[in-house]
C-alpha cells in the first residue's frame, strides 16, 4: 500500500514547496528595503514575536519531511537496495551541507588581499555547483566542479584572515543535517506511524529540555526545565549528532508524519480528511498557547511554541492546497511550479543576480527601496528569480541532488 500511494506525484506538495520557496526569496530580499511593516520581518533575538520571515524556513523543513516517504518509497519501488538508498541519503545530505557551508562563508565577505573578490568568488562557486549537481552533468563536468570547489576552499580568506570553516551550517546545511536524520529514521521505520510518532516525541522532549524558559521562570536557579545546567550531557550529545535542541528535526519529522497519516487516510471520505486537518491545526494551536506559558515564540532559539505554530500553519496550507488540487482549482498557481520542481536552482538564483548586479554596478533608485514601493520591488525580484529558474530549466540547467 505504501509504495502504491507514494508512487503517485503529489501536486499539493509541489505547490506548497513552490510557494514557500518564492516566499523565501521574497523575505531574504527584504534586506534591500529601508522600511517595511514589522510583521514581514524576523523577530529580534529573544523577542516573543512571529513575523512572516519566521515561518518560511520551518514551512520548508515541513515540505522536506513530507517529500521523504515519496522519495524513499519511490527508490524502493524501482528495486534499489537498502545500501543504494543509504548511499543516496548520505550523498544528498553531504551536497546540501557542502553548499550551505560555502554559501554561509561568503556572507562575511573576502579579505582585500584574497585572490578573488567576494562577488567573483560567489560566481565561481555557483559555476562549481552547476558542474557537480546539474541533472545533465557527466563525470568530467563533475570532476571539474569538484576541482573548482577545492580551489575555492583553498583560496577563501575572510576580512579577519579566517579560512573556510563551518561557522554555522547555513540554511542549506541545516536542511541537510535534518534531512539526514529524518530520512534515516524513515528508512528504518518506513510507514509504521507508531515508531515515527515515538521519534517525534523523543525530539519533542529534547526540545523541551534544552530550550531556555521564559525570563522570570527558573527551576532550581536554571533557565532550563528540571533545573538542568546550561552545559549538560544531553546538550553535548545532541550537538555531536548535529541535532541541537531538535527544532529542525521536529519540523521535518512532522512533515514525514503528515505524509504517512495522509496515506492512511487516502481511502477515507473528503469530509473525514478535512475534519482531520482542522482538528490537527486546532490541536497544534492549542499546544502553542499552552507551551507559550513556559517558552516564548522564538525562531532563533528554535522554541517549542515556534515549532508548533509553524507546524499548524504548514498543515493548514497543505490541507488547503490538497483540497484545491482535488477539486481541480489549483491551475491558477501553476506559474509557481518551477520553484517547486527546480527548488534548489530557485534558491541560489538571488545569489547569481546579486553578484551580477554588483559586477555591472546596477542598483535600484532609493525611492524604489522604501515602503510599499520597496515591497513591490521585492515581489518583482522574486518573480524574476522564478522566471529565470524556468528559463534555466529550458536551457538544461537544473540543480538536482
Amino acid at each position: 500500500m505504501e509504495q502504491q500511494y507514494f508512487s503517485r506525484r503529489n501536486h499539493a506538495i509541489d505547490l506548497l514547496r513552490a510557494m514557500v520557496m518564492v516566499l523565501m526569496v521574497f523575505v531574504n530580499d527584504l534586506w534591500r528595503i529601508t522600511s517595511y511593516p514589522r510583521w514581514l520581518g524576523h523577530a529580534a533575538v529573544g523577542e516573543d514575536f512571529l513575523g512572516l520571515s519566521d515561518i518560511v524556513f520551518p514551512c520548508f523543513l515541513f515540505v522536506v519531511g513530507m517529500s521523504i516517504p515519496y522519495a524513499l518509497e519511490g527508490r524502493d519501488a524501482k528495486g534499489k537496495s537498502t545500501m543504494s538508498i543509504l548511499s543516496h541519503i548520505f550523498t544528498r545530505s553531504l551536497a546540501l551541507i557542502v553548499m550551505g557551508v560555502f554559501l554561509v562563508n561568503t556572507e562575511s565577505g573576502m579579505s582585500p588581499d584574497a585572490l578573488l573578490s567576494n562577488t567573483i568568488y560567489k560566481l565561481f562557486l555557483l559555476v562549481a555547483f552547476f558542474l557537480i549537481w546539474n541533472y545533465k552533468s557527466n563525470k568530467w563536468f563533475q570532476i571539474a566542479g569538484v576541482a573548482l570547489l577545492l580551489f575555492l576552499a583553498f583560496v577563501f580568506k575572510d576580512p579577519k584572515g579566517g579560512y573556510l570553516s563551518a561557522r554555522w551550517w547555513g540554511i542549506l546545511g541545516l536542511i541537510g543535517w535534518s534531512y539526514l536524520f529524518c530520512a534515516l529514521t524513515y528508512l528504518f521505520t518506513r510507514a509504521r506511524l507508531k515508531y515515527i510518532v515515538a521519534v517525534w516525541g523523543a525530539l519533542l522532549l529534547v526540545n523541551m529540555l534544552l530550550t531556555p524558559l521564559r525570563e522570570g521562570i527558573s527551576t532550581s536557579g536554571s533557565r532550563l526545565l528540571f533545573g538542568l545546567p546550561k552545559i549538560n550531557f544531553l546538550g553535548d550529545f545532541t550537538d555531536a549528532l548535529h541535532v541541537g535542541n531538535g527544532h529542525t528535526q521536529l519540523l521535518t519529522m512532522r512533515g514525514v508524519m503528515l505524509s504517512v497519516i495522509s496515506m492512511k487516510l487516502d481511502r477515507k471520505k473528503a469530509f473525514t480528511k478535512a475534519l482531520a486537518a482542522i482538528v490537527a491545526v486546532i490541536v497544534l494551536l492549542l499546544a502553542t498557547w499552552l507551551t507559550r506559558q513556559w517558552w516564548i515564540i522564538d525562531k532563533i532559539g528554535g522554541s517549542l511554541p515556534w515549532v508548533l505554530v509553524s507546524s499548524a500553519i504548514a498543515v493548514g496550507m497543505y490541507a488547503l492546497l490538497s483540497w484545491l488540487v482535488t477539486i481541480g482549482k489549483a491551475g491558477w498557481l501553476s506559474f509557481l511550479r518551477p520553484a517547486g520542481t527546480s527548488t534548489l536552482t530557485c534558491y541560489i538564483m538571488p545569489h547569481l543576480l546579486y553578484s551580477l548586479m554588483t559586477i555591472f554596478g546596477f542598483s535600484t533608485p532609493a525611492w524604489m527601496n522604501d515602503g510599499i514601493v520597496g515591497i513591490i520591488n521585492c515581489i518583482c525580484f522574486s518573480l524574476l528569480c522564478l522566471f529565470l529558474t524556468w528559463l534555466f530549466g529550458k536551457m538544461g540547467l537544473k540543480l538536482k541532488i
